[in-house]
């Protein structure tokens, strides 16, 4: 294998793990390119009411699924005394459960919150075709033809599963009830009410659908109980249904919680369970919301990635992870463009100054700073000293000059020269000696395009800094740095004419 071909492989390698990562991030993990993209999200707490016999008490808890497209980011519970697990039993459902040893006999409240947010590619997700379950009560005689009949009447081929649904409901649902309505809801039920009803009915009509209950997530909602609805499937999709109007519901901020005939709370050692709800909106950054819902999914990219550092950790590799795009510019501005700098990666850590300065504060400090350390570095020319004395010299003018900015500037009422500190005085030092060393080898011209070869390209660097796209494209998604290496290797491979050069050219025109 030639060299040529490894590195185009290892080129495609890492474009496609860059760019793969970040796909998932942004349609999975609802990560956001734009860094003031923002979300809508809901504290739903629900508090438990119960009376304890004095003895050992376990009561649970059913937990809200993350369906329709609301995820649950993060979750918590007050209760005093008392131990606390999440189950999952054998289909699946998710329940909190709470027990204590020897608590107060008497009344008891307990806490469960939880925090939830729209992702807003959930909707493009296609939904299973479910199996058709039976009728939990099946119809005979009289009742048998009073189903056939109301299903005949209120159904039709022409029409969506959707419309044949609403028609059916509307006709349990109706001011004057037909013969086989007032029929049927005389029959004696073993599972529930009209609700129970409307579901065996759609489900003898080869509608698939089941029973769900749960919130409707409004601006404020305090003290509600959950509402019921029949779930239809569409060929497509689940649709919400409200069985006492017909209408199909909005599933936006319909939060399940119940689904089929699961129970909301189960108590084993009290009585008396009530459970209430309450709902708040507000508003967060989409970015934080899809960190708080990785760290609740666990997601590996989440938990095994810089959001699962210390925020002051965090901090310094938000600023550690822009020096790859300065690397990048210096070598497009470099090799590609053919801009001369006074040392290679300089630019850099001037931009990362500039950060802290600004530009044209930076500016006029650095070239305060340099002007003034290389006439005190002609100075020393004329003492024959060797290198790393000269240079050890040199830093001492700096940090003098450092100190003389500060205190001056100081003294006029202007704290823009305490700045200066914020300039890397090692390559300061080093920098005045390379150009000392060019003006004497090459001249004051050499000097002069590359002190503002690497003016240019630091504030170049600095401009990309700053934006914050950038900034939030380095933090939310570090995996793009892979594809920056490639573009680096690219870039590389390139041996030909850089558009400085081109205008050797131009008298052959």
């Amino acid at each position: 294998m030639t060299n040529k071909l490894q590195l185009t492989l290892l080129i495609i390698i890492l474009v496609a793990l860059g760019v793969g990562i970040t796909i998932y991030k942004v349609q999975v993990l609802g990560f956001s390119f734009n860094p003031e993209s923002e979300v809508k999200i809901w504290t739903v707490e629900s508090r438990i009411d119960f009376k304890a016999d004095g003895g050992p008490i376990k009561i649970s808890l059913n937990l809200p699924d993350n369906y329709y497209g609301l995820t649950v980011t993060e979750s918590m519970q007050q209760a005093a005394n008392y131990e606390y697990d999440v189950v999952k039993d054998d289909d699946g459902v998710r329940r909190s459960v709470w027990i204590s040893k020897n608590p107060k006999k008497g009344p008891h409240h307990i806490y469960y919150r939880a925090t939830i947010y729209r992702h807003r590619s959930a909707q493009k997700k296609k939904a299973a075709k479910p199996v058709l379950a039976r009728p939990s009560q099946p119809f005979k005689d009289a009742y048998l033809k009073a189903a056939d009949n109301l299903i005949k009447t209120t159904q039709s081929p022409k029409k969506s599963v959707v419309e044949n649904s609403v028609n059916l409901i509307n006709a349990l649902n109706a001011p004057e009830k037909s013969d086989a309505v007032t029929l049927l809801l005389e029959m004696p039920r073993e599972t529930g009410d009209k609700l129970n009803l409307a579901r065996d009915l759609l489900l003898k009509s080869k509608i698939p659908c089941r029973l769900a209950r749960g919130l409707v997530l409004n601006k404020k909602n305090n003290k509600t109980k959950l509402a019921k609805y029949i779930e239809i499937f569409d060929g497509k999709k689940w649709q919400l249904i409200n069985p006492k109007t017909a209408a199909v519901e909005n599933q936006d901020t319909f939060l399940l919680w119940q689904r089929h005939n699961e129970s909301l709370v189960e108590i084993e050692g009290g009585s008396s369970a009530k459970v209430r709800f309450s709902s708040i909106e507000s508003i967060i950054l989409a970015n934080n919301a899809a960190i708080k819902g990785g760290h609740h999914k666990q997601s590996w990219l989440v938990n095994f990635s810089i959001y699962s550092l210390p925020l002051s950790s965090q901090n310094t590799f938000k600023l550690l992870l822009l020096i790859p795009f300065g690397a990048l510019i210096v070598v497009i501005l470099r090799n590609l463009v053919g801009i001369q700098t006074s040392g290679t990666f300089m630019p850099i850590l001037i931009a990362l100054s500039f950060l802290q300065t600004t530009l044209l504060v930076g500016l006029a400090l650095f070239i305060i700073v340099v002007c003034v350390g290389l006439m005190l570095r002609s100075l020393l020319s004329h003492l024959n000293l060797l290198l790393v004395p000269r240079i050890s010299a040199i830093l001492v003018f700096v940090i003098i000059i450092y100190l003389a900015i500060s205190v001056i500037g100081f003294k006029m009422g202007s704290e823009l020269g305490l700045n200066v500190t914020f300039f890397p005085m090692i390559i300061i030092s080093w920098s005045i000696e390379r150009m000392c060393v060019l003006w004497e080898e090459e001249g004051g011209k050499d000097v002069l395009i590359q002190g503002t070869g690497s003016l240019f390209t630091a504030s170049v660097i600095y401009l990309f800094m700053k934006n914050s796209y950038i900034g939030n494209m380095t933090y939310a998604f570090p995996e793009l740095l892979l594809v920056l290496l490639a573009i680096i290797l690219m870039i590389g491979t390139y041996s030909g004419y850089r558009l400085s050069e081109l205008r050797r050219f131009e008298p052959m025109g």
